[in-house]
């Protein structure tokens, strides 16, 4: 199988690969540009994370250890011990606690329980709207004091006091949480167990609904503990304030994948039955933190503290991980999250200059990219023009042209140079070519005078004709063409050697004189043998007449009877020899009753022959001498088979030669005779027209299976492979009835029936064949036209042979002036020209 492959112009293939190196290197740059700038914006954005991380941390860390400092300091110092008296403000602790509320932001409250149910409460309002609405505080309210003590009667009596920034009561409020008891709460029953201060797990602060943790450490003294609520609120805001990139997010949760801190959204679920509890990681409407958490939960270890970059929903996005101090068993860690994106958007801007600038490049290299090869090309177009007209076989002459590029110069002048060389040998083969024709043709009408200069005057007529059928604008001709030196030259050879296979046809068969006549004309062999039985019958009159057995009269009577007997017999056999006797029935018996005549042979015939002769005889046993023979005889010897006359081969001959068009290798359709000549004397004298018998008929004929085989032998090129047909043709006739391949017109061409009207046309009006006399103009014509009424010839041909007077240019060249005498083509015309008449 071939490839295909399409073609383009120089100056595209010379653009492409500008555009391919700019493109190529743009790509690579960018390539470089965003690999190198992503490795540093991943470096860049881990250290801003590790800052980050490390700020929130430290400041959160150092906040919870804060409290746990004031926890200690509170729980050690003697007034805190005191239990509360009524509203409180008089409280020895108050002061501590409401210092501490100030100094740090991150509590909210500050409190002592003691253990006989007492408890007093500080909580930082700080004049805010949602805190003021929760514990239905009046404008300007700071602090909500909140007391629990003993009343002159003993009971515990809970007691709210709102303050202002001074300290000074604002007003009073309702009993919120009158069962509240301090001492069974989970930070007061713990604070007995443990021996410092300690952290509570984040919970949900349930007057607040905020999450939170509270810090507690038990009194020195034991009758009591000191406690710290630290909202976590402050600590979301503090979140979001931390700026890694423009769409970072911070959060911060716990190994159990619950949400602690989140700096938009709150973390805290309200449940069905208005229970409280943290918003978990799979529960989170953000795809990030469900990601973070389900990761840091399966691959914990592989997390912490490192940049990591991951795919969430098919963006990019670096994480980082940092967990808090272990000596604060918070178990919570801290996670950073940012796009990619925002820590290479300088990629991207970088990126986009560089395909600016590249934009620009090819915007600039391109048209000049296109000039320059396009100039440049216009060399190589001019070269591959004339590339074509050489493969198309045109050597003309063509404009000058020439390059400044030394290598396109080089391939001009090479070109140029082999033009010239080409269309020199070309000639001079072409010239070699056409001198050999003629010379094949001058051989064969030098080779026998039966065919005179047949090959050298066809070619003549068929000319006229076919420049007639080019100039006739009139159909069936409108579109036949032989207007290039190709189709001339093609036409002319087919005409030159469409005899060509009459090479092959023996001389004696081509030249057949006398029906007895191969190398040599038999009729003499058979004269002797007649005067053989002359002088045996004149020695039987001389042995009668010494023998005495009749009188002398009458033996002279009988033999000059069987003398004239013998001499008419031979005389009718030597007539019979003529080709222009026409032998009826009568004539044949009588051969055959001459024939039954014998006469005797006493000497060896099987010795000074041939081998192939031997052969022939000894397919018959040699008889014993003297041998009694016929006269007249067709014996065995005289049958001469095809070469190679296996049943194989004659199989094979008949495939190859002799079966329906297109079922063999030439479509032959001739049927040859069973032997290849049959040289008996007797079948040979009985030929009933002419000298030619069957065999010798098909040989003569056959002429045309050789031009065919041979002209297909060669390796014409495409502009000459139609001599064969054009050659092979000239023996068909329009209706199929034509040999050697029975064609009908609609699958012969023009050419091809140029050919037939052109041999037939020479062959009757030729003045050198020794076997006829040469017709007149008027004698070919009528012939001629009976043909074209049989269908053996082209009718629409014929009347353009008439009109175009075709005819009467070859006869003034060519005929004798005897023959050109006075036609009147409108008695030849299929429909009679009216304008002719």
């Amino acid at each position: 199988m071939v490839l295909k492959i399409r073609r383009y112009p120089f100056y595209i293939e010379i653009t492409t690969l500008v555009v391919i190196i700019i493109v190529s290197l743009t790509i690579l740059f960018l390539w470089i540009s965003h690999h190198e700038s992503k490795a540093a914006a991943v470096h860049m954005a881990d250290q801003l994370f590790s800052e980050i991380n490390e700020k929130i941390l430290e400041r959160y860390e150092n906040t919870l250890e804060s409290v746990v400092v004031l926890a200690e300091s509170a729980a050690h110092m003697p007034s805190v011990a005191s239990l509360p008296t009524e509203n409180g403000i008089s409280h020895p602790g108050l002061d501590l606690m409401i210092r501490a509320l100030s100094f740090y932001q991150y509590l909210f409250s500050c409190y002592i329980g003691y253990n006989d149910g007492s408890f007093i409460q500080i909580v930082a309002v700080r004049d805010k709207p949602e805190l003021r609405r929760l514990f239905t505080a009046p404008v300007g309210t700071f602090y909500v004091l909140r007391t629990i003590s003993s009343s002159t009667s003993g009971k515990m009596r809970q007691h709210w006091h709102f303050l202002n920034r001074k300290r000074h009561i604002i007003g009073r409020g309702a009993d919120l949480d009158s069962d509240y008891d301090p001492r069974v709460r989970p930070w007061y029953i713990r604070a007995q167990k443990e021996k410092t201060a300690f952290y509570t797990q984040p919970y949900i602060f349930s007057s607040t609904k905020v999450p939170g943790v509270t810090c507690a450490e038990k009194l020195a003294k034991g009758n009591g503990v000191f406690g710290a609520d630290i909202t976590l609120d402050r600590f979301s805001k503090s979140l979001l304030q931390q700026k890694v990139s423009d769409n970072n997010l911070l959060f911060l949760f716990d190994r159990s994948g619950r949400i602690i801190a989140h700096p938009t959204t709150t973390p805290v679920k309200v449940g069905t039955d208005d229970t409280l509890s943290f918003l978990t990681g799979k529960e989170s409407d953000d795809p990030r933190i469900r990601f973070i958490i389900a990761d840091f939960i399966n691959k914990s270890r592989r997390m912490l503290n490192r940049t990591k970059e991951i795919k969430i929903d098919g963006s990019a996005y670096l994480v980082k991980s940092r967990e808090l101090k272990a000596t604060l068993k918070f178990n919570q860690i801290l996670a950073s999250i940012a796009p990619v994106s925002d820590f290479t958007g300088h990629i991207r801007r970088m990126q986009q200059r560089i395909f600016l600038f590249s934009y620009l490049v090819l915007l600039v290299a391109l048209p000049i990219t296109l000039f320059s090869s396009h100039k440049i090309s216009e060399s190589l177009e001019k070269l591959a023009k004339e590339s074509e007209k050489i493969q198309k076989r045109d050597f003309s002459e063509s404009e000058t042209f020439d390059s400044r590029i030394r290598e396109i110069h080089s391939l001009i002048q090479a070109s140029a140079l082999m033009k010239r060389k080409i269309r020199d040998l070309i000639e001079q083969q072409r010239k070699l070519f056409d001198d050999f024709t003629k010379l094949i043709a001058g051989a064969i009408d030098a080779k026998s005078p039966y065919t005179g200069n047949h090959c050298a005057r066809v070619p003549k007529v068929a000319k006229l004709l076919a420049v007639a059928a080019d100039k006739s604008t009139e159909e069936p001709f409108a579109d036949f063409k032989m207007d290039t030196k190709d189709k001339q030259w093609e036409f002319e050879v087919a005409a030159w050697l469409h005899d060509c296979g009459k090479i092959t046809t023996p001389e004696y068969v081509t030249d057949k004189a006398t029906k007895l006549e191969t190398i040599y004309n038999r009729i003499h062999e058979i004269r002797m043998r007649f005067e053989v039985m002359l002088r045996d019958e004149k020695i039987r009159a001389y042995r009668k007449l010494l023998a005495g057995d009749a009188d002398k009269a009458s033996i002279k009577a009988e033999f000059k009877k069987k003398q004239r007997q013998i001499i008419a017999d031979f005389a009718f056999v030597a007539q019979c020899n003529i080709g222009s006797e026409s032998m009826a029935d009568k004539k044949i018996e009588r051969l055959k009753q001459i024939a039954a005549k014998t006469w005797v042979r006493y000497l060896d015939d099987r010795i000074g022959i041939s081998d192939n002769e031997a052969k022939l005889k000894n397919r018959k046993p040699k008889p014993v001498l003297p041998v009694i023979e016929h006269v007249l005889s067709d014996k065995p010897e005289h049958i001469i088979p095809w070469p190679n006359n296996s049943k194989s081969a004659q199989k094979r001959r008949r495939i190859n030669e002799h079966i329906p068009l297109n079922n063999n290798l030439f479509s032959f359709k001739m049927i040859s005779n069973k032997n290849q000549y049959n040289l008996g004397e007797l079948y040979n004298l009985s030929v009933r027209k002419g000298t030619l018998t069957p065999e010798e008929r098909f040989r003569i004929n056959e002429h045309i299976i050789q031009t065919i085989k041979m002209l297909k032998s060669l390796p014409f090129p495409n502009y000459l492979e139609k001599v064969p047909e054009f050659a092979g043709a000239h023996h068909e006739t329009m209706i199929g009835t034509g040999y050697p391949r029975g064609v009908k017109k609609k699958d012969m061409s023009i050419p091809a029936r140029i050919m037939a009207i052109a041999d037939i046309f020479e062959a009757l009006t030729a003045a050198d064949r020794p076997y006829k006399r040469p017709k007149t103009l008027s004698e070919a014509l009528n012939i001629m036209s009976t043909m074209r009424n049989d269908q053996h010839i082209d009718a629409d041909l014929f009347d353009l042979f008439l009109k175009s007077g075709a005819y009467q240019k070859y006869a003034l060249d060519y005929l004798a002036p005897e023959q050109i005498d006075i036609v009147d083509i409108s008695r030849f015309l299929s429909i009679p020209d009216v304008d002719l008449k």
